[in-house]
């Protein structure tokens, strides 16, 4: 039913996007390069040195990651985790590439108050992805609540700079595939001890939106390259648009445990369904789906070949595998506990300059899934919590948590 419905959905927006291109007096030239415009209107940030760390007064943002709580399912999951962390610009070499972006290191465990400062422990650690045109700084909540739980997670900056030739017909587009690459390389730099707090045999992939696909696509080639070094798989919004496509690699995960969190209000990347986000420049507007063909080529379709749920259903049979829909988000705020974080008002700041998308209110106390979820994904596989098997699993976890549409898709698990 949900695939006929989509059809449907589908064809529609292809005929309104044919009527948009015939209607419009403004060439795709004119109008890209208007978007492109508006995009290089915020500027670009200075780089960031080397391993430099964060003022003392900010060292711990996880412990300003606790929300109110709610009447909703409250999980053992939620808010900040028992670790201070810090939060470090970092510049790391790889293969003959060198990328830049954030380190976040768990250093003392705080219990009520009792800080215990850490010596010579490893912790699981977390490649983390960004999404097409997105700064790491707009991620920076749900990476510091993911550290404060035990994690080292290493967040690449790069491919993160649009500019006008990104967005004109012809133009150098942004290459996820290169992106994708990118990625790989940073579960290997984790993986040679270069960080010496990372658990070399604990890995996992987490990303949203370009970086929830691009995880999936890079676990699946480090499988065929490296077989069983990702141990996990979280992708967030993941766009089925990132070549290689998500859809086809999938199957290759094998048994890694593979989480996929789409929204029911995502326009730009929905769970299935065609794109209906607008491109907003002024007085100007048009749909997104009808520049697809012009930035990502024609093979895409309005629905990113089949968007989230083409991805879950290409999943090997044999793949612990999880499709969660959350009720009350946007593409943006998806990575966010409440909507309110300073990164995911920094990310509507930014995309709003020439994308429109559609305003989901929490209702009052509520609290967005994501991160609680990811959070017991990880210590399930790493730490075989037993909590957190329950949740995912068990029959009154995640099937009774009315944050996501249910049923919750679930490709069940014995272990």
């Amino acid at each position: 039913a949900i695939n006929r419905l989509a059809q449907r959905a589908t064809r529609r927006a292809v005929a309104m996007v044919e009527r948009e291109c015939k209607r419009a007096r403004v060439g795709f030239a004119l109008a890209l390069a208007m978007l492109a415009a508006a995009m290089l209107a915020g500027g670009a940030r200075a780089g960031s040195t080397r391993r430099f760390l964060i003022s003392q007064a900010e060292r711990d943002p996880a412990r300003m990651a606790e929300r109110v709580e709610s009447a909703e399912m409250i999980t053992p999951f939620r808010g900040a985790g028992p670790y201070d962390i810090s939060r470090e610009f970092y510049e790391w070499e790889y293969d003959n590439h060198t990328s830049r972006g954030y380190l976040f290191t768990p250093v003392a465990r705080n219990d009520k108050g009792v800080v215990t400062r850490i010596k010579d422990k490893k912790f699981p650690a977390l490649v983390f992805g960004h999404g097409l045109c997105a700064k790491a700084d707009f991620y920076e909540h749900m990476t510091t609540v993911l550290s404060s739980w035990g994690y080292v997670v290493l967040v690449t900056n790069e491919f993160s700079e649009c500019d006008y030739t990104n967005f004109l017909p012809g133009g150098e587009q942004v290459n996820t595939t290169e992106y994708v690459g990118e990625l790989t390389r940073n579960a290997k730099y984790l993986a040679s001890g270069a960080v010496e707090e990372a658990n070399t045999s604990a890995i996992a992939m987490v990303g949203h939106s370009m970086g929830g696909g691009g995880s999936i696509s890079a676990a699946a080639m480090l499988e065929e390259s490296d077989p069983g070094l990702i141990k996990a798989v979280i992708a967030v919004a993941p766009w089925n648009g990132v070549q290689p496509m998500p859809s086809a690699q999938i199957p290759k995960l094998g048994k890694t445990p593979t989480l996929l969190i789409c929204s029911a209000g995502d326009s730009l990347v929905p769970c299935s369904g065609p794109v209906t986000t607008e491109i907003v420049v002024g007085s100007f507007r048009m749909p997104f789906a009808s520049v697809i063909p012009q930035i990502h080529g024609q093979h895409h379709g309005v629905d990113w070949n089949g968007g989230v749920l083409a991805i879950y259903e290409n999943a090997s049979e044999v793949t612990p595998a999880m499709l969660a829909v959350v009720r009350d988000a946007n593409h943006l705020t998806i990575v966010d506990s409440d909507g309110e974080a300073g990164g995911t008002k920094l990310a509507e700041e930014y995309f709003s300059r020439f994308l429109e998308f559609p305003k989901v209110d929490l209702r009052p106390g509520g609290i967005l899934p994501t991160i609680e979820y990811s959070v017991a994904w990880l210590e399930w596989v790493f730490r075989k919590d037993p909590q957190a098997f329950a949740l995912l699993w068990g029959d009154d976890g995640i099937v009774l948590d009315d944050r996501f549409l249910q049923p919750v898709s679930r490709a069940a698990t014995d272990s």
